[in-house]
């Protein structure tokens, strides 16, 4: 679930990858039994993803979305771990 929260804010945008563990769970899907476990993993698949922004952004862009620069998929990233972690119990 965190990866694709990651993956769906660095190509949606970060409100996309914030929702989805709450649509993740809507549909069925299983999460962490504490919120902090759920923050938890999410803030660290984001944080190791900033290591491969480049390496990531690269093959969305050769498919068509032009608009994915390095440097908008870090925005993205950045502004996606930042609201994590305004979640903070």
């Amino acid at each position: 679930m965190a990866h694709c929260s990651t993956n769906l804010a660095l190509l949606h945008g970060p409100a996309w990858g914030l929702r989805f563990a709450e649509a993740y769970e809507e549909a069925g899907g299983v999460l962490a039994a504490t919120a902090g476990e759920r923050l938890y993993w999410r803030v660290r698949d984001g944080l190791a993803c900033s290591e491969e922004v480049r390496v990531v952004s690269r093959p969305w862009r050769e498919a068509g979305r032009a608009e994915l620069t390095t440097r908008a998929v870090e925005e993205r990233l950045d502004a996606y771990v930042t609201a994590l972690m305004h979640a903070l119990p």
